[in-house]
């Protein structure tokens, strides 16, 4: 019986996800649009997704403390979805540029609202051994979600527009938003496995910090990845969408691929191969303009992606207390949030003084020292809890 609830909810988290992501990734969909129609530079490209993840990473932090106090994730991404396919509806009827972007600014308000509380629910509600299998799954759902919405994207703008491609695309949300106000709120369980968590904060900031180089490397990446398709590879802005659903098919990929073996193994040891072929990878893609090789580098890119997500996601469920599991995703969302609203203006300023190439082999150099970063923090807590299991035989 418990299982059979935990697949239910775990298929809508997982439908979720693949929605949410959409709503996420709209903006960088949109960019090549707004330069050809309103010829944006790459900074001032570069500035509106600065906007959009720091106005998401704040209300990451919020959404995912008032989570863990009042226990009601189901109304509040509710709520989000909700919000976010009226605002992402919204622009069809708008014709001022300023409107427009405000609109999908906001957006990130809605879009907070998911990922640090549906993860958390995902790592509480999975059965003991199976949390990686379980956010592995979840994980390759957001990614499947983003695979679908980069092609039906890149064929209905060729259609109908960018205006009325948002249009149809926010309609779905509405329907998630009521289904999820069906989910009854359950308390919280431990997993048991409280003799293995930690409670060395120093290794939770190392943790964390990891996290933040990480994002400082890939979300640029991934957010000119639209206007490296247009610019190098020489695709149209709308058929650009759809070099990004080879990124996309690659992360896919990667999730299902590292749901078999998870669970098995220190989530950090996936962590640590992932950063290490990712920095690699992304210095080796500028070095090409076959686009055969290139789209085989960016899905492989990708499939790196699809490992490193769940595997550090895994390792803070494991590791974290189940009382503040929101709180800590919360956090997580919140700081690489902040990093990510750093990293696009540096590295639009960075293209447009340089070009885009040299701003891609730039991004290798913080995704390396996230590598550097994952071993130690490896190294510590698998330190920290010999210590432990120590002192207890002892």
């Amino acid at each position: 019986m418990l299982r059979k609830q935990n697949n239910i909810q775990l298929k809508l988290n997982s439908l979720g996800h693949a929605y949410n992501d959409a709503y996420h990734y709209i903006i960088p969909l949109l960019l090549p649009f707004f330069r050809q129609e309103f010829a944006f530079t790459y900074f001032q490209s570069g500035l509106i997704l600065t906007f959009h993840e720091a106005i998401r990473s704040i209300f990451s932090l919020v959404f995912g403390s008032l989570a863990d106090r009042y226990n009601h994730k189901n109304l509040i991404i509710s709520s989000g979805f909700i919000l976010a396919s009226v605002l992402l509806g919204s622009v069809i009827y708008v014709n001022n540029l300023s409107l427009i972007i405000t609109a999908l600014l906001l957006m990130a308000i809605g879009t907070a609202t998911f990922h640090p509380l549906a993860t958390a629910m995902v790592g509480e509600r999975a059965l003991p051994g199976e949390e990686g299998r379980d956010l592995s799954l979840f994980s390759a759902a957001g990614t499947f979600g983003l695979i679908i919405t980069s092609l039906l994207f890149g064929w209905l703008v060729q259609i109908w527009g960018w205006r009325i491609t948002c249009l149809i695309i926010s309609l779905p949300g509405f329907f998630l938003g009521i289904s999820y106000l069906k989910i009854k709120n359950e308390t919280k369980k431990e997993t048991g496995k409280i003799e293995k968590k930690l409670n060395s904060r120093n290794i939770f900031v190392i943790y964390f910090l990891c996290r933040v180089i990480m994002c400082l490397g890939t979300k640029p990446f991934l957010s000119f990845l639209p206007i490296y398709a247009t610019t190098y590879v020489g695709l149209k802005p709308g058929v650009s969408a759809w070099i990004v659903s080879i990124y996309f098919i690659g992360v896919f990929s990667g999730s299902l691929l590292i749901s078999k073996f998870l669970d098995k193994q220190n989530p950090l040891k996936y962590s640590i191969l992932a950063t290490f072929f990712t920095s690699i990878l992304v210095y080796i893609l500028t070095c090409f303009r076959i686009p055969f090789v290139i789209g085989l580098l960016i899905g492989s890119i990708g499939l790196m992606e699809g490992i490193y997500f769940p595997s550090q996601h895994t390792w803070l469920t494991r590791s974290g207390s189940t009382k503040i599991q929101g709180k800590l995703f919360g956090f997580g969302f919140f700081i690489e949030g902040v990093s990510a609203t750093i990293a696009p203006s540096i590295y639009g300023w960075l293209a447009d003084k340089f070009g885009l190439l040299f701003a891609y082999r730039f991004a290798s150099l913080p995704i390396f020292i996230s590598f550097l970063s994952y071993i130690y923090l490896y190294w510590l807590s698998e330190n920290y809890r010999n210590s432990k299991t120590g002192i207890q035989r002892a």
